[in-house]
This record gives C-alpha cells, structure tokens and sequence, in this order.
C-alpha cells in the first residue's frame, strides 16, 4: 500500500473536480469548500477521488463530517484529505509491522 506524494494527490483531487463537476481546476484557489455545493456534493467529490486512489494506489480515505465541513478554501480541503490519508496509511504501516512481530514471536 503506497500512497501518493501531495502534488500528485492534489492534481488527481482537482483532476476529479474538472472531470466530474466541470469546476475548472485553475478556478479552485478562489473557491471555497463549502460553495461547491451541498453535503451530497462534497461527498460525492471525495467518494470520486476515493474511486481514483483505489484503482491507482490502493489505497483510501475515510469521508467523514470534519471532511465535508471544512471552512476554508478548497486548498485547505486538499490538505485535509491528504492529512487523513496519510494518517490512515501510517496506522495500516504500524498495524502491519505489529502484526508480522507477533507472527514471528508465535513461531
């Protein structure tokens, strides 16, 4: 499970704007998260980047309120996202590593 770099999580979270909700990507710095539409909208965003990062690394996010309500621009949504994915990633990397010691105390 390998998660991307911020620039290329950032492009694939803008790429799914652009694509899905014909927001032109060099508009978003002036956006803000919550005018993009209602909750429904928002999580249909992140479901769709979600979508992406599965069938490109893997890997996912969990949506949650924090996510759906973040009062900022839309780049502070992106950093939030990726804050969640990376903390999600991290704890999967230690459960692993905790898990293969216990497996190798057992043998």
């Amino acid at each position: 499970m390998k998660r991307p770099e911020f620039d290329d999580f950032r492009e694939l979270f803008l790429e799914c704007l652009g694509r899905d909700y014909k927001i032109d990507p060099l508009l978003c710095n002036k956006k803000q998260w919550l005018d993009l539409g209602d909750e429904e909208c928002r999580r249909n965003i992140l479901e769709s980047l979600n979508k992406e990062l599965q069938e490109k690394y893997g890997v996912e996010f969990d949506i949650n309120r924090r996510l759906l309500g973040v009062n900022g621009p839309v780049e502070s949504a992106i950093i939030q996202t990726f804050h969640e994915l990376s903390t999600i990633n991290i704890m999967a990397r230690i459960n692993a590593k905790i898990l293969a010691r216990r497996a190798n105390q057992l043998n």
